[in-house]
């Protein structure tokens, strides 16, 4: 098991360590907050132990628990018993699993980290129950009957102004459009959901203008407001999906030169900006991918996997909805060898 060590002390961080790797734990000591975010961001643990209150300790917790890969590793902080307990509910609150006071032997210490390893005995190796339930069809959630409304209030947040979404496609919208797409993924029900801005060339002018600040932005630049246009709207997307209790895995968003703006699974969206110069539109495309197994050995980045993905021991190694790194897939590769099957989708 992989663990994170913060503490501003350096011989309680030594002291760990050398307890937690006479235990077979893989351990990274950190000094601050900051560098432990690094670490857990490189190589996302199993289990982090966090000296409590750290500085920038709440904004670790809120990090560790709104990203995918490490939404789920155990949090453990570390109190004294000075404190009187006054420090328990306020750890708790912030997101971590549970405290372990000051003073406290080694055989109390592995036993608290220990305990992802213990709960995954209840689950098979490779797999374990998905973490939320999702419904048998996107198109039943309130996120995607309201899909112009969600994406329209994030981009008004974004250019600073009023934007109200109305179906359907611009008529003025020729053949010359530029469009951005992000790709989400509901790997358990062999979904995925495209998120999609598209601009004529009116609008790109309008998008160099007022959100680059240059009426004469290049290709480049145009390309990149696109894709963090698109990157805000899946965000949009996918926060509102969690309010249903549905997780969404997000990719990189891609420039293109079309999308589908009409026809089955299909809602195409018109936002005209509050200053009236511009008209984008949003496009939300639901697609079925079949999901399938494969060795660990032919993991490749951009797989998501459809289950938590377990060692022989039980220990959690990725999460279930995860999007893999080429990183990430080779140390399975490396760790799960080539007999173990994982149910992945893809993309494309």
């Amino acid at each position: 098991m992989r663990v994170v060590v913060l503490s501003q002390s350096a011989t309680e961080r030594e002291a760990i360590s050398r307890t937690l790797r006479r235990a077979s734990f893989e351990v990274q000591v950190a000094g601050d907050a900051k560098s432990a975010a690094t670490a857990v961001q490189r190589d996302a643990p199993d289990v982090v132990l966090l000296s409590w209150p750290p500085s920038g300790g709440l904004e670790l917790v809120r990090l560790l628990r709104g990203a995918d890969a490490t939404k789920h590793a155990h949090l453990v902080a570390l109190l004294d018993a000075s404190s009187g307990g006054r420090e328990i509910q306020p750890a708790l609150a912030a997101g971590v699993n549970e405290v372990l006071i000051r003073p406290f032997v080694d055989a109390e210490l592995v036993g608290r980290l220990q305990a992802p390893a213990r709960l995954a005995k209840w689950f098979p190796s490779t797999g374990s129950k998905p973490t939320t339930e999702s419904p048998s069809s996107f198109e039943r959630l309130a996120v995607w009957k309201r899909l112009g409304e969600v994406v329209a209030e994030d981009l008004a947040q974004l250019v600073g102004q009023t934007v109200r979404a109305t179906p359907g496609w611009p008529e003025k919208f020729g053949r010359d459009v530029r469009c951005a797409t992000i790709p989400l993924s509901l790997a358990r029900d062999g979904i995925e959901v495209l998120v999609s801005v598209a601009a004529d060339p009116w609008a790109l002018g309008w998008i160099g203008s007022t959100l680059l600040g240059n009426p004469g932005a290049n290709e480049a630049a145009l390309s990149d407001a696109l894709r963090e246009l698109a990157s805000t709207a899946g965000g949009a997307v996918k926060r509102v999906a969690m309010a249903e209790n549905v997780t969404l895995t997000t990719g990189l968003p891609v420039n293109a030169t079309s999308v589908r703006s009409s026809g089955e699974r299909v809602a195409a969206f018109m936002l005209p900006f509050e200053d009236g110069r511009a008209t984008v539109a949003v496009v939300g495309e639901i697609r079925s991918r079949a999901n399938h197994a494969v060795r660990a050995p032919e993991l490749s980045e951009g797989m998501v996997v459809v289950n938590d993905v377990r060692s022989e021991s039980g220990a959690l190694l990725v999460t279930a909805g995860s999007r893999l790194t080429r990183t990430t897939a080779e140390r399975l590769a490396r760790m799960l060898g080539p007999k173990v099957l994982i149910e992945v989708a893809t993309t494309g």
